[in-house]
């Protein structure tokens, strides 16, 4: 009698040898769940992953420069805060919670913030839903509980965030929503922190969306977000008493998907105001007004004969200067798509073919900016 294997039956070495293979295979670490750079260098796109840590699975995301310095802000796994940059010799990563020694973000916080030369301000909701910024001077990271300085409400856990720095003062707004469903504004003038409940002040509807969105023009505010109507609003500040607007109604456009994604621009050099979200068919529009008189709507997914978008992942928009021309970024199949108009029409390109990049998480944030027409955009793969 043969003791010779029976024909194809793995012999006990190959076996093992096989089943380390697989072991080693799922042990390896993966591009997954981290923050990915795409980059247009005025000739083409590519996918960069940035490594860094593995990424909360629907963390916000917050970019921008601060001169030849490009930084993008995230949570990772743990709900850490964490700064990608790179300063020109590569990018490497920081957990800006570890040095500042302030607490975790509750999971799936908003994260935004922006520059004031190279001072750099990042907000993000922690995990008691407290409102914090993490500020870097010009030589170290510092926490400070926004929340707890002005007494104001606690931010709602579906962590919708908005902040810019007003002119000629460089006064610091950040905007959120509160457990009450309110739009509240923290602001600072130059002496200290304050609370105000916008929603109170203009007679407006409580919030019940995930993301949001603002722009200012000088001193004049713009703040939109989902309300709990299904409907767009806009909370403007004319420098003088807060005002709401349903961009919906005036619009005449239909309800927005749930989850749906808010970006907000101004065209540079003007007082266009642009602003884009999904609607509940997942087609990406664009409500367009001139100095805040008059909205009218566009659908980009028709005009672009584009795909539909996933209505759970974020959005972000720019103009590129010195063309002016408007870029729309978006995920849909988990595939990240840019909407673009180059003065005539718009169209639609699938970057995630175009660069053989990974698979989008499909519920984060993304972020983005233009310098001159390179394009910059992050967003969390798989």
């Amino acid at each position: 009698m043969s003791n010779k294997p029976k024909k194809n039956q793995p012999q006990p070495a190959r076996l093992l040898v096989y089943l380390t293979l697989v072991i080693a295979l799922y042990a390896l670490p993966a591009s997954s769940q981290q923050v990915h750079q795409l980059l247009y260098d005025n000739a083409k796109w590519a996918d960069l992953n940035l490594g860094g840590a593995f990424t909360d699975t629907s963390s916000g995301l917050s970019a921008f420069t601060t001169g030849t310095a490009l930084h993008t802000y995230y949570l990772a796994s743990d709900d850490h805060v964490h700064q990608l940059y790179n300063v020109g010799g590569g990018w490497g990563d920081q957990d800006l919670t570890q040095l500042a020694g302030g607490p975790v973000a509750i999971s799936r916080s908003a994260v935004t913030g922006f520059a004031l030369q190279n001072f750099q301000y990042v907000y993000y909701v922690s995990n008691n839903q407290h409102i914090h910024q993490l500020l870097y001077n010009n030589s170290l990271w510092g926490d400070s509980d926004l929340t707890a300085q002005t007494g104001g409400a606690l931010s709602s856990t579906s962590t919708q965030l908005a902040a810019f720095a007003t002119t000629p003062n460089n006064a610091l707004h950040v905007y959120y929503m509160a457990s009450t469903g309110h739009i509240h504004q923290l602001y600072n003038t130059g002496s200290s922190w304050a609370d105000e409940d916008l929603t109170a002040e203009t007679g407006g509807p409580s919030g019940n969306g995930v993301w949001m969105a603002g722009v200012n023009i000088a001193n004049f505010q713009y703040v939109y977000f989902v309300a709990n109507t299904g409907h767009v609003h806009e909370f403007f500040y004319n420098n003088s008493v807060w005002t709401d607007q349903d961009l919906t109604t005036l619009t005449g456009i239909a309800k927005v998907a749930p989850g749906s994604g808010v970006a907000a621009l101004v065209v540079p050099g003007t007082k266009k105001l642009r602003v884009y979200l999904i609607n509940k068919k997942n087609h990406v529009l664009q409500l367009a007004s001139k100095n805040n008189q008059g909205w009218k709507s566009n659908d980009l997914t028709k005009l672009s004969f584009g795909p539909t978008a996933d209505a759970f992942n974020g959005l972000t928009g720019f103009a590129t200067t010195p063309n002016n021309q408007l870029h729309v970024y978006y995920v849909s199949g988990n595939h990240v798509n840019q909407l673009f108009f180059n003065g005539q029409n718009w169209a639609n390109e699938d970057l995630t073919l175009l660069t053989n990049g990974p698979l989008a998480e499909g519920t984060g944030g993304m972020a983005g900016f233009s310098v001159a027409n390179f394009q910059y955009v992050y967003y969390l793969a798989q």
